[in-house]
């Protein structure tokens, strides 16, 4: 009696489990087919699904940035040579505790003191590198998200000196200096305007808020002239970081599809992406691969994507609130782990658009302010309405990303101005971040461009 029940159960068992083979072998046919059928819908309308489409152009090595003595050891064949650890280690400063990049906030840096002779030199030499036109680095864009990227930390140590040395010349009342600091560090940013990787955008991105810190500290205390305001308008007018993160997204989604591709071909195992994203993949993922690569592409082509408009200078919030609505719905469906990989890529897009369009936002701002400063310099008041800086004061003025109605402007009774976008929202919070726990939440709550903290 005990025999057949134990040959019942197995059998049992092993009916089970064929069914589950079965049922899954299925479910990968079937997902196979809509992704084959989705890609091919697109690329009908003209998009790219593979890393090859995202590789920049090749330029001169006499105008290339990326060659210049202090880059090229950066990808030579050998990164154990001396000239490597020389190029990473040649920025290299212990962050004084001043450094704080609050403008946002209303915050001054403190007073500095760092002393800069040491780097005196390269400095010099860097601001004459920055004259070549372009820049692109020998990335090994086929390695995917293996790709090294050493020169990414240099770059931002090197714009973090630019800024300290331009606070510490505008606290001497030294603004030629201290302006050209400040050009020169946003052009460190804008070298990797072009670059397509996430996190090179986010660098850009982290460069030009040390930028805008300095620019704003002269501002508030009405120290930039004429020519100076005009410079930085001029550097900053054309910079488009809607731009950079549509490439970003792009690359991101078709080194998944590389990925997904070697995979198959099995070039690759499942546990070496487990050591690239630092997470556990069950091992029954391998029966969804498809359906993660349908969804990874999907979300981020029609959602994420069609959610940039650079010819409007628009950035759709309805549309990334969609992607994140289907990314819960995959979170919250039946086995949720079976869409582990979308799990692990798609949530952080979100967060670095919200990045992008509130620096995006500042620079829009930054611009303006320089046309009221501008303004004010020549009529001892601020104007009335922002139309009436153009065309002697700006050329453009591009409004709130979020919507049509344009920035939030106005003259205050204190002879002051107050300029804001309604933010992530599209709500009009009078002009007034909304911080928590000492941290602003960009979700909520207006974005303005800060006034100087009463000390």
């Amino acid at each position: 009696m005990q025999n057949k029940l134990i040959k019942r159960v197995s059998i049992g068992i092993g009916v089970s489990v064929f069914f589950f083979i079965l049922i899954s072998f299925g479910l990968k046919w079937a997902s196979q087919a809509k992704w084959n059928n989705w890609k091919k819908e697109w690329q009908a309308k003209g998009e790219d699904f593979d890393i090859a489409s995202n590789i920049p152009k090749k330029i001169p090595d006499n105008e290339n940035f990326a060659k210049t003595e202090f880059f090229a050891p950066f990808f030579l064949k050998d990164i154990e040579t001396p000239e490597f650890k020389e190029a990473q280690e040649r920025f290299k400063i212990k962050k004084p505790s001043s450094i704080r990049y609050n403008w946002r906030k209303g915050k001054q840096r403190d007073s500095i003191s760092w002393k800069s002779a040491f780097f005196e030199s390269d400095l010099a030499k860097l601001a004459t590198d920055l004259k070549r036109p372009y820049c692109r680095f020998d990335i090994q864009y086929q390695n995917g998200y293996e790709a090294p990227l050493p020169h990414l930390s240099t770059l931002k140590n090197a714009a973090t000196l630019f800024s300290l040395r331009a606070g510490e010349k505008l606290a001497r009342a030294n603004t030629n200096e201290a302006m050209q600091d400040t050009l020169n560090g946003i052009q460190l940013g804008e070298l990797l305007q072009s670059e397509p990787f996430l996190i090179s955008q986010l660098v850009r991105i982290a460069i030009l808020d040390m930028s805008i810190q300095t620019f704003w500290e002269g501002q508030v205390n009405g120290q930039w002239s004429t020519e100076q305001l005009r410079e930085f308008q001029e550097k900053i007018k054309d910079i488009d970081l809607l731009k950079g993160i549509k490439l970003a997204l792009k690359l991101e989604r078709n080194m998944a599809n590389q990925w997904f591709a070697d995979i198959n071909q099995k070039k690759r195992n499942l546990g070496e992406f487990d050591d690239i994203l630092g997470m556990d993949t069950p091992s029954y993922i391998r029966y969804f691969l498809s359906s993660n690569q349908y969804q990874i592409n999907k979300i981020i082509t029609e959602d994420f994507l069609s959610g940039i408009d650079i010819s409007k200078h628009k950035l759709d919030t309805k549309q990334i609130k969609i992607a994140e609505e289907k990314i819960l719905e995959l979170k919250n469906s039946f086995l949720p782990s079976r869409y582990a990989l979308v799990l692990m890529l798609l949530p952080a897009l979100d967060s670095c658009l919200l990045r992008v369009s509130q620096m995006q936002t500042s620079l829009n701002q930054a611009n303006i302010v320089a046309a009221l400063e501008l303004y004010r310099l020549k009529n001892n008041k601020y104007p009335s309405n922002l139309n009436d800086l153009k065309p002697d004061f700006i050329s453009i003025i591009r409004g709130d990303l979020f919507h049509d109605k344009g920035l939030v402007y106005r003259v205050n009774e204190d002879n002051s101005f107050s300029l804001y976008s309604t933010g992530y929202n599209e709500k009009d919070d009078e002009g007034e971040f909304f911080i928590e726990n000492n941290s602003i939440k960009f979700e909520k709550g207006d974005w303005p461009w800060p006034k100087k903290n009463k000390e």
